[in-house]
């Protein structure tokens, strides 16, 4: 059994390491579609904002065609604070900005879908899957 000090003392060491920041949200269709275009509008929901630590999965990136255009994906993982408000509300399907931290102050912020969740009977940091989504 771990104790709650020590488990207390991981997270602290678990979130010291997110240096980057976070803002996940969540699209809904709002409305009826665009008479001229056909498109519904959406809405996007602010699920969680706050401290993260981005990690590269695996460096094997993939080329998927769709709607005539072709993308490039890349699959990371996202970790967020267990106790960080709106953290365990994240879902796949959501969408997140993520800011890298002043260790790499030239990047761009990363654009990546929520692939699906993470939930652990102990567990110092949320371990979200996520795929980064690059324009072709």
């Amino acid at each position: 059994m771990v104790s709650s000090t020590y488990l207390a003392i991981a997270r602290r060491r678990e979130e010291a390491g997110m240096t980057d920041s976070c803002t996940i949200t969540r699209g809904t269709t709002s409305g009826d579609p665009d008479p001229t275009t056909g498109t519904v509008p959406v809405a996007s929901t602010p699920i969680y904002s706050g401290p993260c630590e981005y990690v590269a999965a695996n460096t094997e990136a993939r080329t998927v065609g769709t709607g005539g255009r072709d993308l490039v994906e890349q699959g990371a993982v996202l970790k967020l604070p267990v106790d960080a408000a709106g953290s365990a509300a994240v879902r796949p399907g959501d969408h997140a900005v993520v800011t890298l931290s002043s260790h790499d102050t030239t990047s761009d912020p990363v654009l990546v879908r929520v692939d699906g969740g993470h939930h652990q009977t102990v567990a110092v940091s949320r371990r979200i899957p996520v795929t980064e989504v690059l324009r072709g």
